[in-house]
């Protein structure tokens, strides 16, 4: 059988659902904050697969780097003290805290397409976390997180939505050279990124961050890199830390490479592109009425950045495998560019945005 496999916000969404793209989340930067970058690499950190760092601020708290504020004379206030608590006196060994509050309300009227009462969520994200740099070659980060929800006509939240404590990151990694390249692992929940953002993202409109369990290894060179994961899915409880459950019934496992163009194609540019090649398993994936084994093969190419005042972000994708012995064939194009109107930085865009499927 072959038909078409829809995604949204969910990462690679198993129910092969149709839903909005993720509301990119706000920050304010700081004017004086450098930026970060979430290991020493000469491959440029907004494309290394660990998401977009702008003014030393990232969604992942584990991506930003605060080493600078070790140096009393480099904080702004008293908060930045926080971003730098020596464990040595060299600072070589330190920990970084990071904390977020978050308060949205969502309303959406003939929720379902139905003449129903409107829905209305009142939504609190409340994150608190840690990051142990022990030496120049191992961390630790964790990070607990609550989400609160109230409002009218909620039906039955998940908990993403609703959750009294979470752990919703907690891994350790391993860093160092080898040939030449910046390496290492990361082991545990975490965030996963590392891919083009209709494929790969952490839902953000959700209270808590889609998160997985399992290991990552990666390389990076100063014009290529190679992440190579094995990873199940989290499913949260509602309850405290212990009923967020690792779902075996569901892998997610594959390589993103990438590549660094030529800063001198068209008269100047940062171009990235990225192939990938994923497997989605699911033991008991659900179509329709049925239930059964899925696996899904992903082959596609993502490419991305600026050329001048355009920027672009294209991914071809094939998918093939099976669903319940029966064959599954699809192919999808996400197409977006914009073009900038100045040459300020934060000048007015025009884009054009086109999916098929």
């Amino acid at each position: 059988m072959k038909f078409l496999w829809l995604v949204g916000t969910a990462m690679v969404s198993a129910m092969g659902v149709a839903v909005s793209p993720a509301m990119a989340q706000t920050v304010t930067p700081k004017a004086a904050a450098e930026p970060a970058s979430p290991a020493s690499t000469a491959y440029p950190t907004s494309a290394a697969g660990d998401g977009n760092t702008v003014a030393g601020y990232n969604q992942s708290r584990w991506a930003e780097d605060w080493r600078k504020y070790c140096d009393p004379s480099k904080r702004d206030d008293f908060i930045d003290a926080l971003k730098c608590v020596k464990l040595t006196e060299d600072g070589k060994s330190y920990v970084t805290f990071s904390g977020e509050l978050r308060t949205r309300v969502n309303i959406t009227t003939n929720p379902n397409l139905r003449e129903v009462q409107q829905q209305r969520q009142d939504i609190a994200r409340i994150v608190g976390g840690a990051d142990f740099h022990l030496g120049d070659h191992f961390r630790v980060f964790g990070e607990l997180g609550r989400a609160e929800l109230q409002g009218i006509n909620l039906g039955a939240p998940g908990g993403n939505l609703r959750n009294q404590l979470a752990v919703q990151q907690l891994f350790a990694e391993v860093k160092g050279k080898a040939l030449g390249l910046d390496v290492g692992v990361r082991a545990g929940r975490q965030e996963f990124f590392d891919g083009p953002q209709l494929l790969t993202v952490g839902r953000d409109n959700n209270t808590l961050f889609f998160v997985l369990d399992g290991v990552r290894a990666y390389a990076r060179g100063k014009d290529a890199r190679v992440d190579i994961f094995d990873l199940n899915y989290v499913t949260y409880g509602f309850q405290g830390i212990s009923d967020d459950k690792t779902n075996p019934d569901v892998r997610f496992s594959g390589a993103t490479f990438g590549f660094r163009l030529s800063p001198k194609l068209f008269g100047g540019s940062k171009l990235y592109l990225d192939p990938f090649i994923w497997r989605l398993r699911n033991r008991r994936a659900v179509w329709g009425p049925t239930t059964g084994l899925e696996e899904r093969y992903f082959l596609g190419l993502h490419a991305y950045g600026d050329a001048g005042p355009v920027n672009i972000d294209w991914t071809v994708n094939n998918q093939r495998g099976t669903f319940n012995n029966r064959s599954i064939e699809a192919w999808q194009a996400f197409i977006a560019q914009t073009y900038r109107l100045g040459n300020k930085p934060d000048a007015p865009r025009v884009g054009v945005h086109f999916d098929y499927g």
